[in-house]
């Protein structure tokens, strides 16, 4: 209660509550009493109308009334007369005897079963090979090739490798071929490594235009490519990339 004893904070406090009684008082008499006359109410005219679609320009002081459109009227269903019918059917009498009318089928006469001649049958065994077995590597079989001669020697065909690089500003001095120990033709391409000397450091198998899986391929391949030799170049990047392609043809 020290608070109310000095007699400043006490004048204070007496004049701050005085002070917002006056303003609530002046509130109510003054901002909180309804206008005399009161105001007008505010709106917005809508045009006078029946239908939320028009056109042109001059209005009646009476809207159109709408006009309905009467309903259908209910068409009559007319019943299916009754149709007379006559199950019994009148036989005339011919000389006390029936007239009836028969059909007549047509005869069918029986179809005959074609011959067959034996002497121009087709010959199953005139295509077959009078030869069963012929080769060098001492196991039962046909050595050869399909599309092969009867009349040849040999039985695995010539062999041919062609080889072709890609190495930018450098010349091939030795290309040596794979040997022909493959009985598979196909192409591999080889992606080579090559150092300033010259000298292939480093090959492998290039996938893309490589057509064959076979392993045997691949090997010879890339024997071949690791003992190619260009031309030295001092200028040179210290390991150049490229390629050498190897295609296996069997004549």
């Amino acid at each position: 209660m020290n608070y109310f004893s000095d007699k400043n904070k006490r004048a204070a406090i007496i004049g701050t509550l005085l002070f917002h009684i006056a303003i609530v008082l002046v509130l109510v008499f003054t901002g909180l009493t309804p206008p005399i006359p009161p105001r007008p109410e505010i709106g917005v005219e809508v045009n006078l109308g029946n239908s939320d679609d028009g056109m042109g320009e001059k209005q009646t002081n009476k809207p159109s009334e709408h006009v309905s459109t009467p309903p259908p009227t209910p068409q009559k269903v007319t019943e299916p007369e009754n149709v007379v019918t006559q199950d019994q059917v009148k036989t005339v009498k011919v000389n006390d005897q029936v007239k009836t009318e028969t059909k007549t089928q047509p005869k069918t006469e029986p179809v005959k079963e074609p011959v067959i001649d034996e002497s121009k049958l087709f010959d199953k065994n005139r295509f077959k090979k009078k030869g069963s077995s012929e080769g060098k590597t001492g196991k039962p079989g046909d050595q050869g090739r399909p599309d092969g001669s009867p009349d040849a020697k040999s039985y695995v065909g010539s062999h041919g490798t062609g080889v072709s690089y890609s190495l930018k500003g450098r010349v091939g001095k030795s290309l040596p071929k794979p040997p022909k120990e493959y009985s598979e033709a196909g192409t591999v391409v080889v992606k080579i490594w090559v150092n300033k000397s010259g000298k292939v450091i480093n090959a492998e198998v290039k996938e893309k235009g490589t057509d064959t899986p076979n392993t045997q391929l691949r090997k010879l391949a890339i024997k071949a490519a690791k003992a190619s030799l260009f031309d030295a170049k001092p200028d040179a990047p210290e390991v150049q990339v490229g390629t050498i392609e190897y295609v296996f043809e069997i004549n």
